[in-house]
């Protein structure tokens, strides 16, 4: 009786277990609803990186983006390296001039979606770009937050430190103004065409 007991219990308890394991699978699976899917374009005004540790900006007064929706689990968008992501026009301070080069396929992962409000909040992972100028060359990886919103189309790039600056040639080192090991943030917000639905149940 007693053995038949623990068996039982054991049984149980792989039951749950197993419950909660394909809940958790589930909740990070959880599907998303792009509208229309395939290629998008966005535009946006000034943009600007901001290192954390001095306050530097740098900046660029316009940026473009190209990528592809699609509905399902994430990502729900992507970014290929071409064309990508093109900033224009960008400077630093005492006249830096420098280009950012996208890196890499990005992808847009959505985290949560208010239906109330039609945002949906995420992350844009595995960011990779080269910043590069007279006397400049440096690499910035990492992430960044987001949110979308559908009534405006508009994907705006939150501005928190979650970039890292993963590499500065000694050789060239921007002046001294950014320093490997230094965190930053970017900020900007693209007007996507044709305007997209995002959803998630």
């Amino acid at each position: 009786m007693r053995g038949r007991l623990l068996g039982a219990l054991a049984a149980g308890a792989a039951l749950v277990a197993s419950a909660m394991i394909s809940g958790t699978a589930s909740a990070e699976l959880a599907d998303w609803t792009v509208t229309p899917e395939g290629a998008f374009s966005g535009n946006a005004g000034t943009t600007i990186l901001t290192i954390e540790e001095t306050g530097i900006e740098l900046a660029c007064t316009s940026a473009s983006v190209d990528g592809s929706a699609d509905s399902g689990a994430n990502p729900i968008a992507t970014i290929p390296a071409t064309p990508g992501i093109q900033f224009n026009d960008c400077q630093g301070p005492f006249g830096l001039t420098f280009e950012v080069t996208h890196v890499g396929t990005w992808d847009l992962n959505g985290v949560s979606y208010d239906a109330g409000t039609g945002v949906t909040i995420g992350t844009i992972d595995n960011i990779t770009a080269n910043i590069s100028g007279p006397g400049c060359e440096a690499t910035v990886t990492g992430y960044v937050d987001g949110t979308y919103t559908n009534s405006t189309a508009v994907l705006a790039v939150l501005p928190n430190y979650t970039l890292d600056i993963s590499f500065v040639d000694p050789a060239n080192d921007c002046l001294g103004l950014i320093e490997q090991g230094q965190h930053s943030s970017f900020n900007g917000s693209f007007t996507i065409t044709p305007a997209l639905t995002v959803t998630s149940p």
